[in-house]
């Protein structure tokens, strides 16, 4: 038998043949599966790439068509508003040449874009507009536009196609309106917008190479494009497109999406297109595909690089398993390394980590809790969660444990009762984790008595404020987009009387007749630009008496400088009933030939062209002037500006020229050379006198400015408060956006000032606040704004930055911070540290976001050791 048995070597090989053929056959197997997962995965990438290309071409799309179509539409409201104002003063009939052409120049400036703005009559000769006192402008007679608007008889702004003007040689597109005077026709108003204006606005947004956004008429026609990086020239009126474009807009003719390559440059795109809504335009926005599409051939790469590596890997598991043991005992030592780094972090950690079992006996916890409750780690280990609850006994906090489960989570504000008895509040976080079937509670506490007093004076002082604000002598309110309430003060409720309103309530439905068409012509001027000319309106609420109110806005937008949408107005309101009686008391004298009485309230005079030929004791004594001294001076003298006197001389001329009052708010120079601010009002006597009288308002324009500083500014620094902050911050965030620079938001908090307030007291930490608030703002940046939002606590938004630019900013911060400041005070010289958390905005809009991540990070900046800067880390999201 043992001469018949193989040999012990071929015994031993059989099985590592096998052993071979199996490991050979799986790893072909795995090859195969790693292969066909590579050509899935890239398929469907594939897919999603090109879902990817459609939907950014359209949302790309939809943003150009809504900024296409406002630009369109806030040139027909111009257009509109025009027209309106010239029906109203009469034109075709009494209306002087020059009152047309000075609306036509003041229309003008709010025409973005507009090469010409022009009116001209029912045979097409051009008489108003720009360019036509000093050129030749042709008739327009025979353009197509204009024989349109002649037969026009809808309500729709005529469009052209892309024409050469004839007074400048450029293309542009005219949008005109027909203007009819009791049912004939008797003109054209028109704007010619230059074709290059729409290619102006499409460099605001963010294309890649060769990436195109084109305008073009329903009927096809070239208007203007955008294509970084592409040389090629379109000529303008071209109907030359793709045939893919013209069989998908005989399916879709309103918006859709198709992917070919152009006829302009040859250039392979996924195309979107949209019409604008009430226009004839159609806006197109294409991506290039070989630009959009080269991360899917990296993704290719990368993949095919892991499926081999993980081939790889799977032939070397082999050797991994003999070295499985050395790597198990390396694994353990460390777990050992870990569980000390652990211990050693519990113990140093600035909030007071601590962890309680299941009956709520203390198992273990940092140095800083034991601090935290003036006691030592010895003293609390193994003691109940009642023993310092100052709320709760021990019985209770059985119950809620019996409760807890597994990954249940909380933050809750609590009281701790110290060791020497006295009770703090605390900012509690805890976490409940099974370990190896021990349920644990994480809990990480903070002490926060300091900062509710803090928030408590805050509170208060918000309250003072809120109280200045309800109780000033004029009415506060602001109005959304659609003329809605949005919030008033109590001096307006008072007003208002027994009058309910909520945000469905608008403004205009308090006033009547032509008061309400006064304040709709307000307010639309205030949604196009950053302020609206001061009106007067009678306020006449159900139950309540009426009353005359001078209503002066200002715009908030979203965006810096005046920019942006309009998000709400800020409007004060003035009771002016007193000096609209007295006007109307003066107007009545006048018309029964008594405008020369003397009035001890109201200041008049009497101007011959633009000298003074009479003025009452009340004017001498407002200006400051004797009796007469004021005969015979020039009107040009009594102004503090010479251009409030040319506003004033250009805007009365146009109303008394038209047999109208005109009234306004301007400054007039004091004999002692100060500045008073005057409700001033005029009415023609003659075609060469004029009526005017003056009411002094200085003491309502001091109260307007004291409050609307006192809103938005702390009340102890002067630095800009929380609301003011969060309001700059959003628009930094927008302009940043559009810009495509980024925003740095710095949380900082002083190190040292608890010290300093507990041992000098609270004027001495007031008087060191003040000081590090001026010394914040001069190591920062014009740019920049800083505020204090509460306690010790400041934040800097800086804007813009590129890269590390903040650090300088930060560094510069921190040495002024740290050096010596005198305490008049106390006579004492401290110092103070400070540290700081910033976050990046990284093309976030979310202020409170990034507020929070600063806050964070300078709570860790603290933990860490104080007196630091420390960068919020941002995970991003997957995409």
């Amino acid at each position: 038998m043992a001469e018949n048995s193989p040999p012990m070597p071929l015994r031993a090989e059989q099985p590592g043949r096998r052993l071979g053929a199996l490991l050979t056959g799986a790893n072909a197997l795995l090859a195969a599966l790693l292969c066909g997962l590579v050509l899935w995965v890239l398929s469907s990438s594939r897919q999603n790439h090109e879902e990817r290309a459609r939907t950014t071409a359209e949302s790309l799309v939809a943003i150009t068509g809504a900024n296409v179509g406002s630009e369109l539409g806030l040139i027909d409201a111009v257009l509109r508003m025009t027209m309106d104002d010239l029906l109203r003063s009469g034109f075709g009939s009494r209306v002087a040449g020059d009152d047309i052409q000075r609306l036509l120049d003041e229309r003008r400036h709010l025409l973005r874009g507009a090469e010409g703005f022009r009116l001209a009559d029912e045979k097409g000769a051009v008489r108003w507009g720009n360019q036509v006192g000093g050129a030749m402008v042709p008739s327009i007679a025979g353009r197509e536009f204009f024989q349109q608007a002649s037969q026009s008889v809808s309500g729709d702004p005529i469009v052209s196609r892309p024409v050469v003007s004839q007074v400048s040689g450029n293309w542009v597109i005219v949008i005109a309106r027909p203007l009819r005077v009791n049912g004939q026709f008797a003109g054209v108003l028109y704007a010619t917008i230059r074709v290059d204006h729409f290619a102006q606005m499409f460099h605001g947004y963010e294309l890649g190479e060769r990436d195109a956004i084109t305008l073009r008429t329903r009927d096809l026609r070239f208007v203007a494009w955008m294509s970084p990086g592409n040389e090629v020239h379109v000529e303008i009126g071209s109907t030359q497109v793709s045939d893919e474009l013209r069989a998908t807009l005989a399916i879709k003719p309103s918006s859709g999406v198709y992917t070919a390559a152009s006829a302009t440059d040859g250039v392979e795109r996924t195309v979107a297109y949209r019409e604008v809504q009430g226009w004839p335009f159609i806006v197109f926005a294409g991506l290039n595909n070989q630009h959009f599409f080269q991360p899917l051939a990296q993704e290719a790469r990368t993949l095919s690089l892991m499926a081999g590596l993980m081939w790889l890997l799977s032939c070397a598991a082999a050797i991994v398993v003999y070295r499985l043991g050395l790597r198990e005992l390396g694994t353990l030592r460390a777990l050992e390394a870990q569980s000390r780094r652990t211990q050693i972090l519990l113990r140093v950690a600035g909030d007071g980590i601590h962890i309680i079992d299941r009956q709520g006996h203390l198992v273990e916890m940092s140095d800083s809790f034991a601090q935290m409750h003036r006691s030592s780690r010895e003293a609390l280990q193994g003691r109940h969660v009642s023993s310092w609850d100052a709320n709760q006994n021990e019985t209770a906090i059985r119950g809620w444990l019996a409760k807890v489960r597994d990954g249940d989570r909380q933050r809750v504000e609590v009281q701790h009762r110290r060791a020497d008895g006295e009770v703090i509040d605390v900012d509690l976080h805890w976490h409940a984790v099974d370990i190896d079937g021990r349920l644990l509670i994480f809990g990480s506490a903070r002490d926060i008595t300091d900062r509710k007093r803090l928030l408590q004076r805050v509170e208060e002082s918000a309250a003072r404020m809120q109280d200045l604000y309800d109780h000033a002598p004029c009415g506060y309110f602001s109005l959304d987009a659609d003329g809605g309430v949005v919030h008033i003060n109590a001096t307006l409720q008072q007003w208002l009387g027994s009058t309910p309103l909520d945000s469905h309530t608008r403004f205009s439905e308090l006033l009547q007749g032509e008061h309400r068409q006064r304040f709709h012509d307000h307010f639309l001027m205030l949604t196009l630009q950053e302020r609206a000319p001061e009106i007067e309106v009678e306020l006449a609420p159900p139950g309540a008496a009426r009353r005359f109110v001078r209503i002066n806005s200002t715009a908030v937008r979203d965006g810096q400088d005046g920019q942006g949408n309009f998000l709400m107005s800020r409007t004060v309101a003035v009771d002016v009933t007193a000096q609209h009686e007295a006007l109307r008391q003066v107007q009545a004298l006048l018309h029964e030939q008594s405008a020369m009485l003397n009035s001890d309230l109201v200041g008049m005079l009497k101007l011959s062209g633009r000298t003074i030929t009479w003025k009452n004791v009340a004017m001498e004594r407002m200006l400051g002037y004797g009796p007469g001294e004021l005969e015979g001076t020039e009107v040009q003298a009594l102004y503090a500006r010479g251009e409030d006197y040319r506003n004033v001389e250009e805007a009365a001329a146009l109303r008394l020229g038209r047999g109208q009052n005109y009234r306004t708010d301007v400054r007039l120079q004091h004999r002692s050379g100060e500045a008073i601010w005057v409700d001033l009002s005029g009415v023609g006597l003659s075609d060469s006198e004029t009526f005017w009288m003056a009411v002094d308002i200085s003491a309502a324009k001091r109260a307007h400015a004291q409050m609307t500083h006192v809103a938005f500014h702390d009340a102890l620094t002067q630095l800009p408060n929380r609301l003011l902050l969060v309001d700059r911050l959003r628009q930094a965030l927008a302009a940043a956006q559009r810009a495509g620079h980024g925003v740095a938001v710095c949380f900082s908090d002083l190190d040292g000032f608890k010290a300093v307030n507990d041992q000098f007291g609270h004027d001495a930490g007031d008087q060191l606040l003040v000081e590090l608030a001026r010394r914040i703002s001069g190591s920062i940046r014009a740019s920049d704004t800083a505020a204090r939002i509460g306690g010790d606590e400041f934040v800097l938004v800086l804007t813009p930055v590129a890269g590390d630019e903040w650090r300088a900013v930060l560094d510069r911060l921190m040495q002024a911070v740290c050096q010596p400041v005198h305490l008049p005070a106390s006579g004492a010289t401290v110092r103070v540290g400070m540290s700081i958390g910033v976050a990046l905005s990284q093309g976030r809009l979310d202020a409170q976001e990034l507020l929070a991540e600063a806050d964070e990070a300078m709570l860790q900046a603290k933990r860490s050791g104080k007196h630091r800067v420390q960068l919020a880390q941002v995970v991003q999201p997957l995409s």
